[in-house]
């Protein structure tokens, strides 16, 4: 992956107080998020720097092209003639160098199929290598073509949810039920998606079921599909293995319980 200085400078704020350093801020926030929503950059907290009359903005990118014109919405090149008709300059975009902890990263091609799945860089990852798949490379699936507003609200709610669980208090069950229920609201969402992207790309896409069941490993690989009834267990995964649950049919994909691991065998 790849560092870039997103550098956005405003030729007519000479003022941090003022109504055109409001608008130069304001829009160039809206900016990145919808960078972030295109897929061109990584989520994250990302720093608004404010030097005199240059505002600097540091991402991670899924490539050095990530940032090109062509790759952005539709909303976001409006944007983007919107912040430099007002600051009268080009958006420019400075290379800082590579992720260490992502040297070797390239987007992946040809995909034998595709994942869906909350907490990674991406949602969307490639089957074959597990690798994130930048959502720009694929058609929009939201609003007639034109952005992933579906797939970004899915991901917001997944995250609440899981945050829920993850807190292990009051909602921690009703948060696990939710994540495990394949027709629960959230699971729903997610597998129409994944349709959506399906037909979009031609690629069969997964939806990435969660799963943390208290119970042995054994009886864990025993369970079958929970919408189609087939077997899924895919044999010789155990629970370190990213994907141990795949059915073709329901277009579903699971791990093992990683509650289930420390269990002995009843």
């Amino acid at each position: 992956m790849y560092a870039f200085d997103i550098i956005i400078k405003n030729k007519n704020s000479n003022k941090e107080n003022d109504q055109q350093f409001e608008d130069w801020y304001h829009l160039s926030s809206n900016f990145i998020y919808l960078l972030e929503r295109n897929g061109q950059i990584v989520k994250g907290n990302h720093q608004m720097i404010v030097n005199g009359d240059i505002l600097r903005i540091p991402v991670m990118c899924f490539d050095k092209n990530s940032l090109n014109f062509k790759n952005c919405s539709i909303h976001a090149k409006e944007l983007i003639r919107e912040i430099e008709q007002l600051t009268e300059n080009k958006i420019t975009f400075k290379f800082r160098g590579r992720d260490g902890e992502n040297l070797n990263y390239s987007i992946p091609k040809n995909s034998s199929f595709y994942i869906l799945r909350y907490g990674w860089e991406s949602p969307l990852l490639c089957g074959d290598t597990l690798s994130p798949i930048p959502l720009y490379t694929i058609p929009h699936t939201d609003h007639g073509g034109v952005d992933f507003d579906n797939i970004t609200f899915w991901h917001q709610d997944y995250e609440r949810l899981y945050g829920l669980w993850l807190s292990s208090g009051s909602y921690e069950q009703f948060a696990q039920d939710q994540l495990q229920n394949p027709y629960s609201p959230i699971n729903s969402t997610g597998r129409k998606i994944c349709a959506i992207i399906e037909k979009l790309t031609g690629v069969p896409t997964y939806y990435f079921l969660f799963n943390y069941r208290n119970i042995n490993p054994e009886s864990d690989k025993t369970r079958k599909c929970p919408i189609t009834g087939n077997d899924w267990y895919i044999e010789g995964k155990n629970a370190s293995d990213f994907i141990a649950f795949k059915c073709n049919e329901s277009r579903l994909v699971s791990e093992l319980s990683t509650n289930s691991s420390n269990k002995i065998k009843q």
